[in-house]
Protein backbone atom coordinates (compact mmCIF):
# COMPACT_ATOMS: atom_id res chain seq x y z
CA UNK A 1 0.00 0.00 0.00
CA UNK A 2 2.98 2.05 0.94
CA UNK A 3 4.26 1.49 -2.48
CA UNK A 4 1.33 2.22 -4.30
CA UNK A 5 0.80 5.48 -2.54
CA UNK A 6 4.43 6.30 -3.43
CA UNK A 7 4.11 5.96 -7.25
CA UNK A 8 0.88 7.92 -7.14
CA UNK A 9 1.89 11.30 -5.03
CA UNK A 10 1.10 14.26 -7.27
CA UNK A 11 4.60 15.89 -6.63
CA UNK A 12 5.80 13.09 -8.65
CA UNK A 13 3.87 12.98 -11.46
CA UNK A 14 4.10 16.84 -12.03
CA UNK A 15 8.07 16.89 -11.14
CA UNK A 16 7.85 14.44 -14.48
CA UNK A 17 5.46 16.21 -16.45
CA UNK A 18 8.01 19.25 -16.01
CA UNK A 19 10.64 16.99 -16.88
CA UNK A 20 8.33 15.52 -19.77
CA UNK A 21 8.07 19.37 -21.31
CA UNK A 22 11.73 19.94 -20.59
CA UNK A 23 12.73 16.62 -23.11
CA UNK A 24 10.31 17.85 -25.61
CA UNK A 25 12.07 21.08 -25.28
CA UNK A 26 15.45 20.38 -25.24
CA UNK A 27 14.55 18.12 -28.32
CA UNK A 28 13.63 21.36 -29.97
CA UNK A 29 16.72 23.04 -29.37
CA UNK A 30 19.22 20.03 -29.95
CA UNK A 31 17.79 20.41 -33.59
CA UNK A 32 18.02 24.26 -34.05
CA UNK A 33 21.37 23.95 -33.05
CA UNK A 34 22.44 20.87 -35.17
CA UNK A 35 21.41 22.45 -38.18
CA UNK A 36 18.06 20.84 -38.80
CA UNK A 37 15.37 23.45 -39.84
CA UNK A 38 12.08 22.30 -41.77
CA UNK A 39 12.68 24.41 -44.67
CA UNK A 40 15.74 23.32 -45.29
CA UNK A 41 17.70 25.65 -47.89
CA UNK A 42 21.10 26.70 -47.43
CA UNK A 43 22.12 30.29 -46.92
CA UNK A 44 24.10 31.86 -49.43
CA UNK A 45 26.75 33.91 -48.77
CA UNK A 46 28.01 37.32 -51.33
CA UNK A 47 30.62 34.59 -52.98
CA UNK A 48 27.88 32.71 -53.97
CA UNK A 49 28.93 29.77 -51.70
CA UNK A 50 26.59 27.65 -49.13
CA UNK A 51 27.54 26.00 -46.21
CA UNK A 52 27.29 22.36 -46.65
CA UNK A 53 24.11 20.13 -45.98
CA UNK A 54 22.72 16.78 -45.53
CA UNK A 55 23.06 14.66 -48.53
CA UNK A 56 19.87 14.11 -50.43
CA UNK A 57 18.23 10.59 -49.58
CA UNK A 58 17.48 9.18 -53.23
CA UNK A 59 16.41 6.01 -52.50
CA UNK A 60 12.84 4.53 -52.34
CA UNK A 61 10.03 6.52 -50.34
CA UNK A 62 11.32 5.98 -46.57
CA UNK A 63 9.74 5.39 -43.70
CA UNK A 64 11.30 5.65 -39.93
CA UNK A 65 9.53 3.88 -37.29
CA UNK A 66 10.00 4.04 -33.73
CA UNK A 67 9.66 1.43 -32.02
CA UNK A 68 9.72 -1.42 -35.00
CA UNK A 69 10.75 -4.36 -32.83
CA UNK A 70 7.80 -4.30 -31.04
CA UNK A 71 4.43 -6.09 -31.34
CA UNK A 72 2.77 -3.04 -33.21
CA UNK A 73 5.90 -1.93 -34.56
CA UNK A 74 6.78 -4.70 -36.34
CA UNK A 75 3.44 -5.37 -38.12
CA UNK A 76 4.03 -1.88 -38.98
CA UNK A 77 7.23 -2.42 -40.72
CA UNK A 78 6.01 -5.81 -42.48
CA UNK A 79 2.29 -3.52 -43.64
CA UNK A 80 5.42 -0.43 -45.54
CA UNK A 81 7.46 -3.29 -46.50
CA UNK A 82 4.13 -4.59 -48.46
CA UNK A 83 3.59 -0.84 -49.56
CA UNK A 84 6.85 -0.65 -51.20
CA UNK A 85 8.49 1.63 -48.88
CA UNK A 86 12.20 1.43 -47.40
CA UNK A 87 11.65 0.84 -43.70
CA UNK A 88 14.02 2.31 -41.23
CA UNK A 89 13.00 0.74 -37.92
CA UNK A 90 14.49 2.52 -34.42
CA UNK A 91 14.66 0.74 -31.06
CA UNK A 92 17.39 0.11 -28.39
CA UNK A 93 18.77 -2.86 -29.32
CA UNK A 94 18.65 -2.22 -33.63
CA UNK A 95 17.69 -6.17 -34.09
CA UNK A 96 14.59 -7.69 -35.64
CA UNK A 97 12.35 -9.16 -33.69
CA UNK A 98 11.85 -12.86 -32.44
CA UNK A 99 10.91 -14.64 -34.91
CA UNK A 100 13.21 -13.87 -37.37
CA UNK A 101 10.78 -13.31 -40.44
CA UNK A 102 11.89 -13.49 -43.66
CA UNK A 103 10.35 -9.83 -44.10
CA UNK A 104 13.03 -8.31 -41.48
CA UNK A 105 16.06 -9.05 -43.52
CA UNK A 106 14.60 -6.07 -45.92
CA UNK A 107 14.36 -3.82 -42.59
CA UNK A 108 16.83 -1.51 -42.05
CA UNK A 109 17.24 -2.37 -38.03
CA UNK A 110 18.90 0.90 -36.32
CA UNK A 111 19.73 1.03 -32.67
CA UNK A 112 18.88 4.54 -31.19
CA UNK A 113 17.10 5.96 -28.30
CA UNK A 114 14.12 8.40 -28.86
CA UNK A 115 14.94 10.47 -25.95
CA UNK A 116 18.22 10.91 -27.39
CA UNK A 117 17.74 12.81 -31.23
CA UNK A 118 21.76 12.44 -31.35
CA UNK A 119 21.05 8.28 -32.03
CA UNK A 120 18.75 9.00 -34.84
CA UNK A 121 18.46 12.70 -36.51
CA UNK A 122 20.42 11.57 -39.64
CA UNK A 123 17.68 8.66 -40.55
CA UNK A 124 15.09 10.77 -40.72
CA UNK A 125 16.25 13.68 -43.66
CA UNK A 126 14.92 12.66 -47.04
CA UNK A 127 11.94 10.57 -44.65
CA UNK A 128 8.69 10.14 -46.11
CA UNK A 129 6.72 10.32 -42.58
CA UNK A 130 7.69 8.58 -39.54
CA UNK A 131 5.83 6.49 -37.20
CA UNK A 132 5.78 5.54 -33.74
CA UNK A 133 5.19 2.94 -32.05
CA UNK A 134 6.90 3.59 -28.39
CA UNK A 135 5.22 2.94 -25.13
CA UNK A 136 4.93 0.46 -22.02
CA UNK A 137 4.49 0.03 -18.19
CA UNK A 138 5.72 0.58 -15.36
CA UNK A 139 6.21 2.72 -12.57
CA UNK A 140 4.37 6.21 -13.07
CA UNK A 141 7.78 7.79 -13.51
CA UNK A 142 8.78 5.43 -16.14
CA UNK A 143 5.40 5.29 -17.73
CA UNK A 144 5.35 9.17 -18.28
CA UNK A 145 9.39 8.81 -19.82
CA UNK A 146 8.62 6.21 -22.37
CA UNK A 147 5.06 7.50 -23.57
CA UNK A 148 5.37 11.17 -23.58
CA UNK A 149 8.95 12.10 -23.03
CA UNK A 150 10.19 9.85 -25.35
CA UNK A 151 7.15 10.15 -27.94
CA UNK A 152 7.48 13.67 -27.62
CA UNK A 153 11.39 13.86 -28.47
CA UNK A 154 10.91 12.04 -31.66
CA UNK A 155 8.31 13.85 -32.89
CA UNK A 156 10.40 17.03 -31.93
CA UNK A 157 13.25 15.91 -33.92
CA UNK A 158 11.43 14.41 -36.84
CA UNK A 159 9.53 18.43 -37.59
CA UNK A 160 12.74 20.18 -37.09
CA UNK A 161 14.24 17.75 -39.86
CA UNK A 162 11.56 18.53 -42.28
CA UNK A 163 9.51 14.95 -42.20
CA UNK A 164 6.38 16.08 -43.42
CA UNK A 165 4.08 13.61 -41.65
CA UNK A 166 3.89 11.53 -38.54
CA UNK A 167 1.83 9.00 -37.15
CA UNK A 168 1.77 8.43 -33.55
CA UNK A 169 -0.01 4.92 -32.06
CA UNK A 170 -1.82 6.10 -28.86
CA UNK A 171 -4.57 4.32 -26.96
CA UNK A 172 -7.93 5.30 -26.23
CA UNK A 173 -9.08 5.36 -22.29
CA UNK A 174 -11.82 3.93 -21.47
CA UNK A 175 -14.53 5.32 -18.83
CA UNK A 176 -13.14 3.34 -16.18
CA UNK A 177 -13.34 5.27 -12.83
CA UNK A 178 -9.56 4.81 -10.57
CA UNK A 179 -8.10 4.20 -13.94
CA UNK A 180 -6.68 8.20 -14.28
CA UNK A 181 -5.38 7.25 -11.13
CA UNK A 182 -3.45 3.94 -11.26
CA UNK A 183 -2.46 4.64 -15.34
CA UNK A 184 -1.98 8.42 -14.69
CA UNK A 185 1.76 8.34 -15.81
CA UNK A 186 0.81 6.16 -18.60
CA UNK A 187 -2.98 8.65 -19.57
CA UNK A 188 -1.02 11.36 -19.12
CA UNK A 189 2.19 10.52 -21.16
CA UNK A 190 -0.30 9.58 -23.84
CA UNK A 191 -1.82 12.81 -23.76
CA UNK A 192 1.26 15.07 -23.78
CA UNK A 193 2.68 13.14 -26.83
CA UNK A 194 -0.25 13.37 -28.12
CA UNK A 195 -0.42 17.74 -27.44
CA UNK A 196 3.36 17.57 -28.85
CA UNK A 197 1.89 16.02 -32.41
CA UNK A 198 -0.53 18.03 -32.68
CA UNK A 199 1.12 20.90 -31.91
CA UNK A 200 4.53 20.71 -34.17
CA UNK A 201 1.97 18.85 -37.14
CA UNK A 202 -1.10 20.52 -36.75
CA UNK A 203 -2.11 19.59 -40.46
CA UNK A 204 -0.27 16.46 -40.77
CA UNK A 205 -0.14 15.03 -37.64
CA UNK A 206 -2.22 11.81 -36.83
CA UNK A 207 -3.27 9.97 -33.73
CA UNK A 208 -4.72 6.43 -33.42
CA UNK A 209 -6.47 5.46 -30.33
CA UNK A 210 -6.65 1.70 -30.33
CA UNK A 211 -8.33 -0.06 -27.50
CA UNK A 212 -7.10 -3.58 -27.23
CA UNK A 213 -4.91 -4.49 -29.80
CA UNK A 214 -4.61 -8.98 -30.37
CA UNK A 215 -2.88 -10.68 -33.06
CA UNK A 216 -0.18 -13.86 -32.76
CA UNK A 217 2.81 -12.76 -30.75
CA UNK A 218 5.64 -14.10 -31.09
CA UNK A 219 7.28 -16.00 -27.84
CA UNK A 220 10.38 -17.39 -29.30
CA UNK A 221 12.43 -18.15 -32.59
CA UNK A 222 10.00 -21.25 -33.00
CA UNK A 223 6.81 -20.21 -31.06
CA UNK A 224 4.20 -17.81 -30.69
CA UNK A 225 0.94 -17.51 -28.98
CA UNK A 226 -2.55 -17.51 -31.37
CA UNK A 227 -4.32 -15.13 -29.88
CA UNK A 228 -5.96 -14.12 -32.83
CA UNK A 229 -8.22 -17.67 -32.23
CA UNK A 230 -9.23 -16.03 -28.80
CA UNK A 231 -10.33 -12.39 -29.62
CA UNK A 232 -11.76 -12.42 -32.96
CA UNK A 233 -14.58 -13.68 -31.71
CA UNK A 234 -15.00 -11.76 -29.43
CA UNK A 235 -14.45 -8.94 -32.32
CA UNK A 236 -17.35 -9.88 -34.29
CA UNK A 237 -19.82 -10.26 -31.73
CA UNK A 238 -19.14 -7.17 -30.53
CA UNK A 239 -18.96 -5.34 -33.46
CA UNK A 240 -23.10 -6.78 -33.59
CA UNK A 241 -24.33 -5.59 -30.35
CA UNK A 242 -26.70 -2.64 -31.15
CA UNK A 243 -26.00 0.80 -30.13
CA UNK A 244 -22.16 -0.84 -28.92
CA UNK A 245 -20.91 2.78 -28.90
CA UNK A 246 -23.35 4.17 -26.72
CA UNK A 247 -22.66 1.42 -24.55
CA UNK A 248 -18.76 1.93 -24.58
CA UNK A 249 -19.34 5.31 -22.61
CA UNK A 250 -20.83 3.85 -19.72
CA UNK A 251 -19.18 3.97 -16.09
CA UNK A 252 -17.69 0.83 -15.21
CA UNK A 253 -18.87 -1.64 -17.93
CA UNK A 254 -17.98 0.81 -21.16
CA UNK A 255 -14.76 -1.16 -21.23
CA UNK A 256 -16.69 -4.14 -21.93
CA UNK A 257 -18.16 -3.01 -25.31
CA UNK A 258 -15.32 -1.76 -26.97
CA UNK A 259 -14.10 -4.29 -29.39
CA UNK A 260 -10.61 -5.50 -29.69
CA UNK A 261 -8.80 -4.86 -32.87
CA UNK A 262 -6.27 -6.46 -34.70
CA UNK A 263 -2.72 -5.32 -35.14
CA UNK A 264 -2.58 -5.90 -39.02
CA UNK A 265 -5.53 -3.85 -39.11
CA UNK A 266 -3.54 -0.86 -36.73
CA UNK A 267 -0.94 -1.23 -38.73
CA UNK A 268 -3.17 -1.08 -42.42
CA UNK A 269 -4.15 2.73 -40.59
CA UNK A 270 -0.90 3.78 -39.60
CA UNK A 271 0.63 3.40 -42.77
CA UNK A 272 -2.02 4.77 -44.58
CA UNK A 273 -2.28 7.68 -42.59
CA UNK A 274 1.63 8.71 -42.65
CA UNK A 275 1.70 8.35 -46.72
CA UNK A 276 -1.64 9.57 -47.73
CA UNK A 277 -1.64 13.22 -48.00
CA UNK A 278 -5.52 12.99 -48.16
CA UNK A 279 -5.98 11.84 -44.79
CA UNK A 280 -6.24 14.94 -42.66
CA UNK A 281 -4.26 15.25 -39.48
CA UNK A 282 -6.21 14.60 -36.14
CA UNK A 283 -7.12 11.71 -34.07
CA UNK A 284 -8.82 8.41 -35.41
CA UNK A 285 -10.56 6.14 -32.60
CA UNK A 286 -10.87 2.74 -31.97
CA UNK A 287 -13.98 2.28 -33.92
CA UNK A 288 -12.96 4.32 -37.14
CA UNK A 289 -9.53 2.27 -37.16
CA UNK A 290 -11.81 -0.77 -37.61
CA UNK A 291 -14.24 0.64 -39.85
CA UNK A 292 -11.08 1.75 -41.89
CA UNK A 293 -10.82 0.27 -45.85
Amino acid sequence: MALLSQLLRPSLIQSELASLSRVAGNARNFAGEAGLTAAATPPSSASGSTQQSEPEYSGPPKLVVFGGRGFVGSAVCKQALNTGLHVVAISPSGTPPTGKEPWTREVEWLRGNALEPRTYQDVLHGALAAISCVGGFGSQADMLRINGAANAAAIATARAAGVPRFVYISAHTPPMPGIDMVLSGYIQGKRQAEEELLRSYPQSGVVLRPWLIYGDRAISSHVSLPLGMLFSPVEYALRHIPNAKQLAQLPFVGAGFIPPVPVEQVAKVAVAAATDPSVPGGIIDDWNISEWK
